[in-house]
């Protein structure tokens, strides 16, 4: 009876290993053009994109891409197993939160953006932008930034779910600034019907304390698949 209950319990055990291992890895990013964005067949395509996926095929795993606001594609690789984020900046705030792979994109630039008509702002330093509004998304490098640098929500920061509303509050003036690289800040106003001149960069963000833009696995991710993942990385990269 107990060798009959000591098999029972092994078999369940590869039982649910064997589960696990087929699992597919579920592969999470936000909407930020050109590095990645919904195509109109409802995948998700981007510079970005493409690059995780050649990755991820020829370390041969089953995989699942999704595209989520910011706020929910960084909690999931917070707290989930088998999950992984791009593109995503490595800085000394997120650097034990994940298992990161470096660089998957160089890093862009990121830029105070203002409408164009807004001749009464006047910005020289960081210190000069805690007298506006700044239409920020949680969890973001720039979110993350500037609550170490002093600023505070419901105050400077003006919290809302994905870029697009920052955006729109923008346009609307509802905000007075927001924050973005030229490439998509320019992509983002072409969506809408604007000129990429009705907004003017005020200030750039530093972005010294950012190691690399990243792919990044959950802490929760078994080693033997972050690197079988990070082999192919590295020979992709010729690192």
């Amino acid at each position: 009876m107990l060798k009959n209950s000591a098999f029972i319990v092994i078999f369940s055990l590869q039982f649910i290993s064997a589960a696990c291992a087929r699992e597919p890895l579920e592969v999470v990013t936000e909407d930020w053009p050109p590095y990645s964005f919904l195509l109109p067949d409802g995948t998700v395509g981007g510079i970005a994109t493409e690059k995780v996926r050649t990755v991820l095929d020829k370390a041969g795993l089953e995989y699942r891409i999704n595209l989520y606001p910011w706020v929910r594609a960084y909690k999931m690789a917070l707290t989930q197993k088998n999950v992984l984020i791009y593109s995503i900046y490595r800085s000394k705030e997120r650097e034990s939160k994940f298992q990161w792979l470096c660089p998957l994109l160089p890093t862009h630039p990121m830029y105070f953006y203002a409408l164009s008509s807004r001749k009464d702002i006047k910005v020289k330093t960081l210190e000069d932008l805690k007298q506006y509004t700044i239409g920020i998304t949680k969890e973001e490098y720039g979110y993350q930034y500037l609550l170490e640098h002093g600023f505070k929500e419901n105050k400077q920061l003006d919290i809302t779910p994905n870029y697009d509303i920052n955006l729109r509050k923008l346009i609307e003036k509802r905000v007075d600034f927001i924050v973005e690289s030229s490439h998509t800040m320019q992509m983002r106003l072409q969506d809408i019907g604007y000129n990429f001149e009705r907004v003017t960069p005020v200030f750039e963000m530093d972005t010294d304390t950012v190691a690399d833009n990243c792919m990044a696995f959950s802490l929760k991710t078994p080693p033997e698949i972050v690197e079988q993942v990070r082999e192919v990385f590295f020979q992709q990269t010729g690192r």
